[in-house]
């Protein structure tokens, strides 16, 4: 039986990186016949072991959030819970924590609403490996060669065998993950993912291979890259 879970799920980016136009959040823009951010919302909202669901939102993005979920659901589903995000993407991680340290499940998922294309044998893997690891993340490996760079000088090549390109959902024991926020805040420290800040524990972290379609829309090339997959019906 697999294990009952809560996700946390981020769209309360800036989004600067995809046009000059960072009132526009692009998790609300179209994608097919809906928007981006219900691609992933939708898998959770089936997925019976997903017990609530912290959808991390700019507080600018409330209203039109609200309608839009009340075009698809006709409400805010009852799983749903939303939260105001922080400044950047680990202070709206611990701002979900937060709301629901006292009545959160053993284990937690925190993922990108950016990232649309997620799978369910995906999230099934991820809870499998939480059964000997407290964090379990996805990755798939590096294509081109890699290089540590310093402001223009390049410090040092990585071997790219053991070079991964890290995606969510990223998996959790609840416990682990809140204890590595407690000291990553506590430390004044802020890494770019959450995986990173539960290896500042100590801890073992199992990478498992994650998806070629799982992009994360960054740029404008991006979404239109999206579109295109979804015009051609191609996510399977």
């Amino acid at each position: 039986m697999k294990q009952t879970y809560d996700v946390i799920i981020l769209a309360a980016g800036s989004a600067s990186r995809f046009n000059d136009h960072p009132e526009v959040n692009k998790i609300l823009l179209p994608l097919g016949d809906r928007p981006v951010f219900d691609y992933s919302l939708s898998l959770f909202l089936d997925d019976e072991s997903c017990r609530k669901i912290w959808l991390v939102i700019r507080k600018r993005d409330k209203e039109a959030l609200i309608t839009a979920m009340n075009n698809l659901y006709g409400g805010l589903p009852e799983q749903v819970n939303l939260v105001i995000g922080g400044s950047e993407r680990q202070d709206s991680v611990a701002q979900a924590l937060k709301a629901l340290a006292e009545n959160s499940a053993p284990y937690i998922l925190v993922h990108d609403a950016a990232r649309p294309f997620i799978h369910t044998d995906l999230v099934n893997l991820l809870l499998e490996g939480l059964k000997e690891f407290s964090a379990v993340i996805p990755g798939i490996p590096a294509k081109d060669s890699m290089k540590l760079v310093k402001g223009d000088k390049v410090m040092q090549s990585l071997y790219r065998p053991e070079v991964r390109h890290v995606q969510t959902p990223q998996a959790f024991e609840t416990t682990c993950l809140i204890e590595a926020m407690d000291k990553a805040n506590a430390d004044k420290y802020y890494g770019n993912e959450e995986g990173e800040l539960v290896e500042r524990l100590g801890t073992d972290v199992k990478m498992i291979e994650g998806l070629e379609k799982n992009l994360k829309i960054t740029t404008p090339l991006d979404y239109a890259f999206a579109r295109l997959l979804v015009e051609e019906g191609n996510l399977s």
